[in-house]
């Protein structure tokens, strides 16, 4: 589907910006003219000057300089205000895309922007990123959960499919990312400091999350396992699949005998994990 979405900017219930009037102020800055602006974004001079003029008195800041013609000629400009809103405008017109090729994608989650975000525009050296909602926030809590020196945070997060983790941040961490309860977060974390396990153990200070093996690619020496998560407590309804991937050495990818369809935990610390988040 070639969906588009077109932004309107209004004030008062008034349309002060949309796609044609963007567009004027686009040639305006490259011509440095109104008259050939209006030429070049295809409307008439009078309609160019009468949008000009309502956007400059609109709000506090006008968007257009215009200088009266003489002997040197006329010219306008925009202002920084005016520059600053082509920017805005261009920026929230990209957002509108990610969200649109969001809804073409069932594996995209679209919970949040960070969720989209993290899919379609952030690109990181970590492989993993899970995006999920904290549930709690406990501090002075050390990664083994004993009481430790008040340096670290311990972070619930509920992922979308119901399934919990837990990732730890020192408390300055904490507090430059204004983390809180019910705030959206993305959980980074490399392949290699993911392992793979046959069963779950008594081990309290690793996430173990149950997972299907998807995808294998091995050499003499590493092996790459993508894996989709299954949530053993809360199978929810409507939620995009979401991946984990490990890279192991193959000795002991052998050794688990790892096969596309077969069920294994893949286990890695609340402390590998960084933070990422939209403030």
């Amino acid at each position: 589907m070639d969906l588009k979405a077109l932004l309107t900017i209004s004030v008062a219930d008034k349309v002060f910006a949309n796609p044609k009037r963007i567009r004027l102020l686009q040639q305006i800055q490259a011509c440095g003219s109104i008259s050939q602006g209006a030429k070049f974004a295809g409307m008439s001079y009078k309609t160019a000057w009468d949008s000009v003029k309502d956007m400059n008195t609109r709000l506090p800041e006008p968007v257009v300089h215009s200088e009266k013609g003489g002997k040197g000629g006329g010219g306008a400009k925009l202002t920084v205000f005016g520059e600053r809103l082509l920017q805005m405008y261009a920026l929230t017109q990209q957002m509108q895309d990610m969200v649109l090729a969001a809804l073409q994608d069932q594996a995209i989650p679209m919970n949040s922007l960070l969720d989209v975000m993290g899919h379609l525009s952030l690109k990181t050296s970590a492989r993993n990123q899970l995006s999920g909602t904290i549930m709690s926030l406990e501090h002075g809590r050390s990664e083994k959960g004993i009481a430790a020196d008040n340096l670290n945070t311990d972070i619930q997060v509920v992922l979308a499919n119901g399934l919990i983790l837990h990732a730890t941040v020192t408390q300055s961490s904490c507090t430059r990312l204004s983390l809180a309860v019910g705030k959206p977060i993305l959980l980074l974390f490399k392949a290699p400091a993911v392992s793979i396990a046959i069963d779950k153990t008594a081990d309290a200070s690793n996430n173990q999350v149950l997972a299907v093996v998807h995808e294998i690619h091995s050499n003499s020496q590493t092996t790459e396992v993508g894996l989709t998560i299954i949530n053993e407590q809360v199978m929810a309804k409507n939620t995009a699949p979401q991946m984990i991937y490990a890279s192991i050495d193959t000795p002991l990818a052998n050794q688990l005998n790892l096969v596309v369809g077969g069920q294994y935990y893949a286990v890695f610390s609340s402390s590998q994990m960084i933070v990422a988040c939209m403030n």
